[in-house]
């Protein structure tokens, strides 16, 4: 798709007023606001299928493993970064490579917006192919609706309107736990391997075994006595050294 008219800067926004109401309640799912919004837009003229629409980020990343999958050629695109991002990599803060701006196009060739995104490139693993946060929703003027599950923004020829997809939000959501699990695995291991390194030479080894000092009872002469009872199967056993009374 081709970029965007120059003059649709000039263009009172105010024309497209966006709105949402029932109508744009395409799904019955009760709990639709607990998904979260997976778009999939054509970055640099590549269909990305897995990017968050993040409201609440302050930054747009796009993964140096998705860049690889759209053999795009990098060179003297990257630009030098000093911009830490937080709440991506649990508990500590990540630092991007570098920073590429890339085309993003949303809608069909009948109705779509194009923009040109910065974003910050990151390496590490993720379920996401990319990241739009504010910056990129600036831009657009486009506004989410995480309740329907909907992105809008105004275009030349009325309000675009971006639904998203249940099935991958779920998948994304699942993927996400595990990319968690095997970061915390990888913590604990890594904290084990640090104290086993900090202990005392004496304190990894194993204790010898013993010698015991248990020494088995001797055997016991006995013999058999008569209670004197009168039934001569009720009887006793006692040392043989001992007087029967």
């Amino acid at each position: 798709m081709a970029a965007e008219p120059a003059t649709l800067r000039y263009l009172n926004w105010s024309e497209y007023p966006i709105q949402f109401s029932r109508e744009d309640q395409w799904t019955s799912k009760a709990n639709a606001g607990c998904y979260p919004l997976v778009l999939g837009p054509t970055i640099a003229g590549v269909a990305v299928t897995k990017v968050l629409i993040d409201g609440g980020a302050s930054l747009n990343i796009i993964f140096t493993d998705t860049l690889k999958k759209m053999s795009l050629d990098c060179e003297g695109l990257m630009t030098p970064t000093i911009t830490p991002f937080y709440g991506i990599v649990p508990g500590k803060a990540a630092m991007p490579l570098e920073q590429i701006t890339l085309p993003v196009t949303f809608g069909t060739a009948e109705k779509y917006r194009t923009k040109f995104i910065k974003f910050e490139v990151a390496d590490f693993e993720s379920c996401y192919h990319a990241i739009l946060g504010r910056p990129a929703l600036t831009k657009y003027m486009a506004i989410p609706h995480y309740p329907y599950l909907l992105l809008k923004m105004p275009t030349t020829k009325g309000v675009l309107s971006l639904g998203g997809d249940f099935k991958k939000a779920y998948d994304c959501d699942v993927q996400a736990v595990q990319i968690l699990e095997r970061l915390q695995d990888l913590k604990t291991g890594k904290e084990i391997a640090t104290l086993v390194t900090e202990m005392n030479p004496d304190e990894l080894q194993i204790p010898a075994k013993k010698p015991s000092n248990f020494t088995p009872p001797k055997l016991v002469a006995t013999k058999t006595i008569d209670l004197l009872t009168g039934d001569p199967e009720k009887t006793a056993i006692i040392s043989a050294n001992l007087d029967p009374k």
